[in-house]
């Protein structure tokens, strides 16, 4: 159906206004002719009943005629008119593709173009280094050419030197001549004195190697008796132990025998003679404690004064 009120009639109104015209009744021409209404489909089938109608026998043989042609004619303006717009899409689309290509190669030139440009660039400045450098050389060249021609006279200045100085070099050859005939004099005189030197060094060496195994020998002599005297102080302390535990006996036997003797006052006289027996047994235990003890420090003082003796006779290590 017909959307916003399109029928037949004003699909054939809108076809014969155009035809009148002399316009092609196209779809699009007779909906813009409808005011833009109406669905192409509908004015499509309209336009195809229309177009199918036959002559009217009322019409002029003219206007009779030409209605079938005008049909073909449009029929073929259609046809001519899809075909051309394939064409035109086919063509669009070749366009925008070669237009693409040569956006791409314009893109490309563009970048070659600026590489070059920076290169051209790079060139100028190197260029206009090189020139540079070119004049510097060139102010450089003719310093070294001045210097050179300085330096030629110092040259030919030292050469004048050196003639001086060969001769001068020739008086000292003579001289050092003579200066190494007496320095061969003098290390004559020199080696024989140090042959006397080293032989009287290599004597004293020998001497103070005899010293040497000397002190060694009193060295394991004194050793020897720092042990005697060191298993005598071990003795010693041993029996000072054992002197000091029997004077303890002694003061406890004591210290016993004054509280019996304060209990039994009978035997007092006994008793008195038991003291001063132990009490003379006790002076001669102190007597003998103190001899050791003097025996011990002796000892000790022995070993001490003998050990410095040792390391005063031990020559020090070089």
């Amino acid at each position: 159906m017909a959307r916003g009120g399109i029928n037949k009639a004003l699909v054939q109104e809108a076809y014969t206004a155009l035809l009148g015209r002399g316009r092609r009744p196209s779809i699009d021409a007779v909906r813009i002719e409808l005011g833009n209404t109406g669905s192409k489909t509908t004015i499509a089938r309209y336009l195809k009943e229309l177009q199918a109608v036959p002559i009217n026998t009322e019409l002029p043989l003219q206007e009779r005629v030409s209605a079938p042609i005008l049909a073909v004619v449009v029929s073929l303006s259609e046809q001519l008119a899809q075909e051309a717009e394939v064409t035109l899409n086919h063509e669009r689309e070749q366009f925008a593709a070669e237009q693409a290509d040569f956006r791409a190669e314009l893109s490309q030139r563009t970048r070659e173009l600026k590489q070059a440009q920076a290169q051209i660039s790079d060139l100028t400045g190197e260029l206009a280094q090189a020139r540079s450098q070119n004049h510097a050389v060139q102010a450089r060249l003719t310093e070294e050419q001045k210097e050179t021609v300085t330096l030629q006279a110092k040259v030919q200045e030292l050469l004048t030197q050196l003639a001086e100085k060969q001769h001068q070099v020739q008086t000292l050859n003579d001289t050092s001549a003579h200066a190494r005939e007496s320095l061969l004099h003098f290390r004559e005189a020199s080696k024989e004195q140090r042959d006397a030197l080293v032989r009287q060094h290599e004597q004293q060496v020998q001497q103070v190697e005899q010293q040497l195994r000397t002190l060694a020998q009193a060295l394991d002599g004194k050793q020897d008796t720092v042990i005697g005297l060191s298993r005598d102080n071990a003795r010693l302390t041993s029996e000072l132990t054992a002197s000091a535990k029997r004077n303890q006996i002694l003061d406890r036997q004591m210290e016993r025998l004054n509280q019996q003797l304060a209990e039994s006052t009978h035997t007092q006289g006994d008793m008195k003679a038991l003291v001063s027996s132990l009490s003379s047994q006790l002076e001669q235990a102190h007597s003998r404690y103190e001899k050791l003890q003097h025996t011990y420090t002796q000892n000790l003082l022995d070993s001490e004064r003998l050990k410095q003796r040792v390391l005063e006779l031990t020559p020090a290590q070089p």
